[in-house]
């Protein structure tokens, strides 16, 4: 009798601990993204959603178990530990297509686990909890007897009832945001869920938005200048790893951070300063991609898996066409990011990775750049000329973690051993090995008959970052914000040409091709890409996505920051030059262009259209394929 009573009592003190630790979860990690208007509505209706899913598993089980409110606050409380450590670093939620790149983990595991704080382990306190009384109690749970039928109708209507009032709340809030879904406005489970189904889902597009992008890139090209300047030269492409463009000319107590770069610029080069990164999921192997194919990445996925089976025209592929041959060289596995599986279509023939080099000198998550630049150097001997050359570095990736051997730059000040420092060395030591690079080509004879093309491919330092922000806005003297953490150089060397011009146009990594097949001669029809040419243009324009809202962009003369909870009028906008605050309606057109570009460029390369777009232009292709 006691016995049953004390059961009695605790039966549903399973509930009792899930709801409570759920929602208090929810709370916190919703103030943790940045919600604070509708915070306890969000919470709310997404705890709503978890409750109707609960009712879901119960109904086909038949009945209401202690064991379904364990696992289901296991895989919640899992989801949500995995959230939280990867907003502390992307300020995103982690993605659905995540599950995809499970096998991309490996080689960047210690980076990943430098993000895990001991202090995240406290939400599993309530599941120790419910496991602890499902164990208590789970003989006498076993021996209740219910009426199954009654009880799966009673979960069935509720599970319709409850995701009846989540999915209209969903709805009006993409309604009222004309389709942006963000982590902030949406929450953590509804966010989530939405991003799962649109994981499956084929964009559409806009006619007529369609249209007015495509005036806008063929329009506005200006004189060729340039054309030819490096024709049938060599080229050699490096992509540098977490390259800022801060660092360029820029000092730390009294010593050159980029010496090597610094002086690159300086002769035979152009260098476009206000050049920014675009990269989506795929991060380092996305700023390839829009690289070497003037089309956006993915917004889905990393574009080497969403768009495996495509086909293409990229820069090496053209290249090919003229009489190149081209190669790639990497210090980590072949397979990493799809690379080993996407490179014969991106028009990459050989492809040089950790398997086919001497594992010499490992530093970071991979091979050191020195180790791979000097081994690099026979195999570029060997290459039927006029090659290409495609190289990207490694050493200096998040964490930026390297012994003390490797370090050349002397920090005595405020920045010693902080975050900064160790970005700083990494940078510097690349810059070092670049330079070395640069005097085996010359022993070697390759350089004199060679353009060297040098970007970064995305930030290194987060300004959302506490710390990154601390130290940034410190050692730049000014606020570290958005443009200034997006913006990565690209500097152009050819040597004897006598170009010493420096690029204040703004442009991005989808400007690449156009921008250097016009130094090589390539007749690159602007109705055929979506980057433009920025060395002959004067009225720049980067779209921004993924990392953050659609619909951001930068130009010459502003920045615009859509608001994460997708409503334009809470947006962002300054001016370029002052920094100071400017009216979120003057950048409404370029809003809408910047959608407008990311759009089309996600329809034409879903459905695989470049074969047709090369053959007959964005235009014919917009105006026969799209319905109005």
């Amino acid at each position: 009798m006691i016995t049953s009573l004390k059961f009695n009592r605790n039966k549903y003190l399973d509930i009792v601990l899930f709801t409570l630790g759920i929602i208090i979860k929810l709370f916190f990690l919703h103030y943790y993204i940045g919600i604070s208007e509708g915070i306890i509505l969000i919470t709310l209706i997404n705890f709503i959603t978890i409750i109707s899913i609960y009712c879901l598993v119960s109904f086909f089980f038949g009945k209401r178990d202690m064991k379904i409110t364990f696992i289901l606050n296991m895989v919640l409380t899992i989801l949500f530990f995995i959230d939280t450590m990867y907003y502390s670093h992307f300020f995103t939620l982690i993605p659905t297509h995540s599950v995809l790149q499970i096998g991309q983990l490996g080689p960047v595991s210690d980076s990943i686990f430098s993000l895990i704080r001991p202090g995240y382990f406290l939400m599993f306190t309530d599941t120790v909890l419910l496991w602890r009384l499902y164990i208590k109690n789970k003989n006498q749970t076993s021996k209740i007897k219910i009426e199954v039928k009654k009880t799966k109708l009673i979960f069935l209507l509720a599970f319709f009832l409850l995701s009846c009032i989540t999915t209209g709340s969903t709805y009006q809030t993409i309604k009222s945001t004309e389709g942006i879904y963000t982590p902030q406005n949406l929450g953590i489970i509804n966010y989530h869920l939405l991003d799962a189904m649109d994981l499956f889902y084929k964009s559409s597009l806009d006619k007529k938005m369609a249209e007015e992008v495509i005036e806008t890139i063929v329009e506005g090209e200006g004189e060729n200048r340039g054309f030819e300047v490096a024709k049938d030269k060599n080229v050699i492409v490096i992509q540098a790893e977490s390259l800022q463009n801060f660092v360029i000319n820029q000092k730390i107590e009294g010593q050159m951070i980029t010496p090597v770069l610094n002086e690159l610029i300086k002769n035979d080069s152009i260098y476009f300063k206000r050049y920014y990164e675009q990269v989506g999921w795929g991060n380092t192997s996305d700023a390839e991609f829009i690289t070497h194919n003037s089309y956006y990445p993915s917004i889905k996925n990393f574009s080497y898996m969403a768009y495996k089976d495509n086909e293409f025209t990229t820069l090496p592929s053209l290249l090919k066409e003229q009489g190149y041959s081209t190669i790639a060289f990497h210090g980590n596995k072949a397979d990493f990011w799809n690379r080993d599986k996407m490179y014969p279509s991106q028009g990459l023939d050989t492809f040089i990775s950790l398997e086919d080099f001497e594992q010499d000198e490992m530093m970071g998550i991979g091979l050191s750049d020195g180790s791979m630049f000097r081994q690099s150097i026979n195999k570029l001997k060997e290459q039927k000329q006029p090659f290409y050359g495609f190289f990207i570095t490694l050493t200096s990736h998040h964490p930026f973690i390297m012994e003390d051997e490797y370090k050349g730059l002397n920090i005595e000040g405020e920045f010693k051993d902080t975050l900064l420092e160790d970005y700083l060395q990494s940078i510097h030591y690349l810059d070092q090995e670049l330079g070395k690079f640069i005097d085996m080509l010359k022993e070697e004879g390759l350089y004199e008959d060679t353009m060297i093309a040098i970007y970064g491919d995305h930030e290194g330092l987060d300004m959302r970052d506490e710390e990154a922000q601390e130290l940034l806005s410190s050692f730049l003297e000014k606020s570290y914000r958005e443009d200034e953490m997006r913006r990565v150089p690209l500097i152009t060397h050819i040597p004897n040409s006598n170009y010493h011009e420096v690029v204040s146009t703004t442009g991005g990594q989808i400007d690449f091709f156009p921008t250097i097949g016009n130094l090589l001669g390539l007749e690159v029809d602007p109705g055929k890409v979506l980057g433009k040419d920025i060395f002959n243009i004067k009225d720049g324009f980067v779209a921004k996505q993924v990392h953050v809202a659609r619909g951001s962009f930068i130009d010459n003369e502003k920045v615009f920051i859509m608001s994460e909870d997708g409503i334009f009028e809470n947006s962002e906008a300054w001016d370029i030059e002052t920094g100071e605050p400017i009216d979120v309606e003057e950048c409404r057109e370029g809003y809408e262009r910047a959608l407008g570009e990311v759009n089309l460029s996600e329809y034409i390369l879903q459905n695989n259209l470049i074969p047709e777009v090369r053959e007959k232009g964005l235009e014919y292709v917009i105006e026969n394929r799209v319905e109005e």
